[in-house]
């Protein structure tokens, strides 16, 4: 693992990454080849960045990078270029590629984007969830009532929502926020983790939406999911403003 003690500044949210992907880029990331030692450079490098491995504002050295990976800089480099595309990383002049720092202005910018897209996830979900679909969202929900660790609930509630997303039957929707979605886990666990009224919050939204797409009530899905979105918004910036405060403290 590499030193992450590097600091961020108190206006800026550690290990929040989001991603504005259009057609062309998410074609050129599934455009490689599984077993390619780009697609395994991406892969780890995308990893090493939504784990926290990688600090904001550290630079990416491609020999150094190569080296930990077990491959030669040129993979390396075809990596850092996708991962830039895709939003992971961030390309400086004269510096190279960073982990981005994000402001609260990034994330509300975010935030509203996924609110829209979810909103109009669950909306179609209503209309065209299987009910293999609605099965699999109560056995989620019912799972995300009673976890106890954050980890695994965590993963379950973005179980839930990719189940959603799938079940909207829209493939560039699903692109979209598959992949902006992925790069906000640490922006939720930093924001939710400790906060045991948000938990319940979350818990009471998963439950009311899955009963919209049961009665198949799009127009309610819609607006419950789109809620929903805004409270997580809420709660990341009073996460981000706590930790700004303890750090400055």
């Amino acid at each position: 693992m590499l030193d992450m003690s590097a600091e961020s500044p108190t206006n800026c949210i550690p290990y929040v990454y989001t991603a504005y992907v259009n057609s062309t880029d998410l074609e050129v990331v599934t455009a490689l080849k599984p077993d390619s030692l780009t697609a395994r450079a991406y892969t780890a490098l995308r990893e090493a960045v939504e784990a926290g491995e990688l600090s904001p504002g550290e630079p990416m050295y491609e020999v150094h990078l190569g080296e930990r990976l077990g491959m030669s800089r040129t993979p390396v480099r075809e990596a850092l270029k996708l991962l830039a595309r895709d939003g992971f990383l961030e390309q400086l002049p004269s510096r190279g590629y960073v982990v981005p720092r994000r402001s609260l202005d990034d994330i509300r910018e975010f935030f509203e984007v996924r609110e829209a897209l979810e909103a109009t996830a669950s909306r179609h979900a209503a209309l065209r969830a299987t009910a293999a679909e609605i099965l699999q969202l109560e056995k989620l929900c019912e799972r995300y009532g009673r976890e106890a660790n954050w980890e695994r609930w965590n993963r379950i509630g973005t179980e839930f929502h990719n189940v959603i997303i799938d079940a909207a039957r829209n493939t560039r929707l699903r692109g979209m926020l598959r992949s902006l979605n992925a790069q906000i886990v640490m922006s939720r666990r930093s924001a939710t983790g400790g906060d045991p009224e948000r938990r319940t919050q979350a818990i009471a939204d998963h439950q009311a939406i899955l009963a919209a797409i049961k009665a198949r009530d799009g127009k309610r899905a819609e607006s419950l999911a789109a809620a929903h979105v805004r409270r997580a918004y809420e709660a990341t910036v009073a996460g981000a403003h706590s930790r700004a405060y303890a750090a400055a403290a």
